[in-house]
């Protein structure tokens, strides 16, 4: 048996329902954050929250009635579910209106729901299998305030679906020639000595695991530069990673089938910086 939480209640999970008139089904108007929980304790707890937070403030959601006590709730969660190793997935949405109106009531309260679910953490594995990722190239065709985490996803799962009918499991986006960003992860390019990620924008999410490999790389006197990185650029690179707080890290092996990754796995940046990764959680 497994556990969430609603508004304002632990349910389990074959029970939890929400009304057809909760806006973040007739709209898709809500934000949402997942946090990954490593033998019960959650790996950058503040960061994910702040977050969250910064997504409510960006479209005008209240918090929920429960927000002071959403530490504690979801440490209950974990307890209740039982998994080693987790990942907790909190959704606000703008809540429960009593008619479908594009225009919010005022006095509707915001809806939250929190799920957790076992998470593999195959990289702190004492032989952890190879990361390795086949992925595509798109068009960015997504709208234009990714730094939003919102839950109206269509356009990554549009172009998900499409890939995986060739194999392939995520998607190096593009927009005006630039890379952005995965569907669901954040991206960053080796080029000899220099571990490259595009710089935030509009564009692309202020990944919390995006960020924590910035600073951890940069902590151990690697180089890490956030700059624009051309469509062209792509082909040069040594290695292309995609981080997210659920897959950690992983390392694209090909690009439309053509390889890039043709050097040994432990002997790649990605590997040097999975070690860090490992070191820093199993201390």
């Amino acid at each position: 048996m497994t556990w969430a939480y609603l508004n304002n209640s632990f349910q389990k999970k074959d029970d939890v329902l929400i009304s057809p008139y909760d806006r973040g089904f007739l709209f898709g108007d809500g934000v949402y954050e997942l946090i990954p929980s490593y033998s019960g304790q959650m790996f950058l707890y503040d960061e994910h929250i702040s977050r969250l937070a910064r997504s409510l403030e960006a479209v005008s959601i209240d918090k929920p009635q429960q927000w002071k006590n959403l530490e504690r709730i979801i440490l209950d969660l974990l307890q209740r579910n039982k998994f080693h190793n987790q990942a907790v997935y909190i959704q606000v949405t703008r809540g429960q209106d009593k008619t479908r109106s594009h225009i919010p009531n005022e006095t509707t309260a915001p809806t939250l729901f929190i799920e957790s679910s076992e998470l593999s953490a195959d990289l702190l594995q004492p032989n952890f299998t190879e990361p390795l990722l086949d992925v595509g190239m798109e068009e960015d065709l997504r709208w234009s305030r990714c730094d939003i985490k919102a839950i109206t996803l269509l356009g990554n799962v549009m172009t998900l679906d499409k890939l995986s009918y060739g194999g392939l499991e995520e998607v190096i986006f593009f927009k005006d020639n630039l890379i952005t960003e995965g569907a669901k992860s954040n991206i960053f390019f080796v080029f000899g000595e220099e571990i490259v990620t595009p710089s935030l924008s509009e564009n692309i999410l202020s990944g919390i695991t995006r960020n924590y490999f910035i600073n951890l790389l940069r902590q151990n006197n690697l180089n890490v530069i956030e700059r624009e990185i051309s469509v062209n650029e792509v082909e040069e690179a040594d290695e292309i990673w995609f981080s997210s707080s659920g897959k950690t890290l992983g390392v694209v092996r090909k690009i439309n089938n053509k390889l890039v990754l043709e050097k040994d796995f432990k002997n790649t940046m990605a590997y040097k910086a999975i070690e860090l990764f490992r070191q820093d959680i199993l201390i």
